[in-house]
């Protein structure tokens, strides 16, 4: 099995995120939000993709879509076209109370890459 095919066989992740290669650097999503959440009340959360080193965006290369879930809830997708879009989520988020903290997940999908998430730990209060 070739290196590239072996991305579609899993969700993908840094094998190291102390040190990132160029690779993972393109496709891991960067999570924005804030550290501290208030339940029931709105919040700016941010996926970007290529953030960290510029994603190709080209016919033949490029970010699909992009996902948004706290813990395993489904929050928003985007979904994307080649060279007129930028791989960036922004969405309003409201967590429920009796949650004391959540994992927000990123997931992006690259056409010749596979599906790359990412996860950030916020509090709620």
């Amino acid at each position: 099995m070739s290196l590239e095919s072996s991305f579609f066989c899993q969700v993908n992740h840094p094998k190291d995120p102390a040190s990132l290669t160029d690779l993972e650097k393109k496709h891991t999503p960067v999570i924005t939000a804030p550290e501290q959440l208030k339940a029931g009340e709105a919040a700016t959360v941010t996926v970007e993709i290529g953030k960290l080193l510029a994603h190709p965006n080209e016919p033949g290369h490029f970010i699909e879509w992009i996902d948004l879930y706290a813990n395993y809830v489904f929050l928003a997708r985007l979904s994307l076209t080649a060279v007129t879009t930028r791989p960036i989520l922004k969405a309003e988020v409201v967590i429920p109370h009796g949650l004391p903290k959540v994992t927000l997940r990123a997931f992006a999908r690259c056409n010749l890459h596979g599906v790359w998430e990412a996860v950030k730990e916020v509090s709620v209060s």
